[in-house]
């Protein structure tokens, strides 16, 4: 792993990422939660990580994971629509990111956070590669972008999503299956141009996600 992605690694774990992205606020004991139950998991079954448990882990400043539907997409509405669903915490191996941990807020208990849930990508690190070529953009030079992640699963997109205040670039991850760029740097209205015909297809098929 080359030396700006260890910088950046660093920076992921401390909650800013090059000179303008920065981290929404943590959820208050969000962290905990994290070490509680992943930690627990874990114990029970240590093949999930290889063998590691969670005190060989880093548990990464988080950031929110939104998601899109088809309808929305079909329409033209991509960040206007899009809803958080969870807070996803990296959880890091020396320099390389291994999994996310997930915790929601449950209405049922006052707005309490809930863990939601251990995953183990097939490209764990993903979010890192795309943070490293988000770092080299003109315009996160110029003004701060909240790192956000972007989910269609009717379409089987997932992104980097990095918000300002004055635009929007969103950073496709490599699950792309050739219909758009892995990593390349792509402005709202660009990405609804891939994604609308894709949701159209889905809608139209007998089964789908709406």
């Amino acid at each position: 792993m080359n030396t700006k992605l260890l910088l950046c690694l660093a920076l992921v774990l401390s909650g800013n990422c090059g000179a303008a992205i920065i981290y929404p606020k943590a959820p208050e004991g969000g962290r905990q939660l994290v070490y509680e139950n992943a930690g627990q998991i874990l114990r029970h079954d240590p093949r999930f990580f290889g063998g590691l448990q969670i005190d060989d882990l880093t548990i990464a400043n988080p950031c929110r994971n939104y998601f899109v539907g088809a309808t929305n997409l079909a329409s033209g509405q991509l960040l206007s629509a899009a809803k958080t669903i969870n807070w996803q915490y990296l959880l890091v191996h020396g320099t390389n990111a291994v999994g996310a941990a997930y915790l929601i807020v449950d209405e049922t208990n006052g707005k309490a956070l809930k863990f939601n849930g251990l995953n183990r990508p097939f490209f764990p690190d993903t979010p890192l590669d795309a943070l490293r070529t988000a770092e080299q953009l003109p315009q996160v030079k110029k003004q701060d972008y909240e790192l956000r992640i972007l989910e269609a699963p009717a379409v089987y997109f997932r992104a980097v999503w990095l918000h300002g205040e004055s635009d929007d670039i969103i950073i496709p991850l490599p699950e792309t299956f050739r219909r758009w760029n892995a990593y390349q740097s792509y402005s709202e209205s660009q990405m609804i141009m891939l994604l609308k015909p894709e949701a159209k297809k889905v809608l139209k098929a007998p089964r789908n996600f709406n």
